[in-house]
């Protein structure tokens, strides 16, 4: 199947049936998060980018995984670039290291969150662990893990 997802610039983009979930969340992340550069392989959207949020000191390297067949956890976001920021060692981390970004519980089980809608509250984590890292409080609602 071909579909045209950009009616300005005529490009078509091939999708596999299978993956569509992940082209449309690349199609959106792409036209409003410019910052991130994204692939869909193996039906797996994945990104790469440099953000520095504002309030921010430093400039992060992150890195994402979606997988719409993930039963537990669709979204994955890694900070590649910053070795202090490990499980165990650093507040509201998945054991792979992956930001905890939302409290998994306060999603209703019918509602599917579209990643697009998670990736601002990268931003938000960064901005909170800089705080940490000065105050040594998580300066934001949480649930202890």
């Amino acid at each position: 199947m071909v579909v045209n997802t950009d009616l300005k610039s005529k490009r078509n983009i091939v999708i596999n049936g299978r993956f569509t979930a992940a082209y449309i969340q690349q199609y959106h992340i792409e036209k409003h998060f410019p910052w991130l550069n994204t692939i869909v392989k193996e039906g797996k959207l994945l990104g790469k980018g440099k953000i520095k949020p504002k309030g921010c000191k430093k400039e992060y390297e992150i890195l994402i995984v979606y997988d719409i067949n993930d039963a537990l956890r669709k979204e994955r976001v890694f900070v590649v670039n910053d070795s202090q920021i490990q499980f165990n060692k650093t507040p509201h981390l998945y054991p792979d290291n992956s930001l905890c970004l939302y409290y998994p519980k306060d999603i209703p089980l019918h509602l599917d969150l579209n990643f697009v809608d998670v990736i601002p509250w990268i931003s938000e984590w960064l901005v909170i662990y800089e705080l940490w890292k000065k105050y040594g409080v998580w300066l934001a609602d949480e649930v202890k893990h």
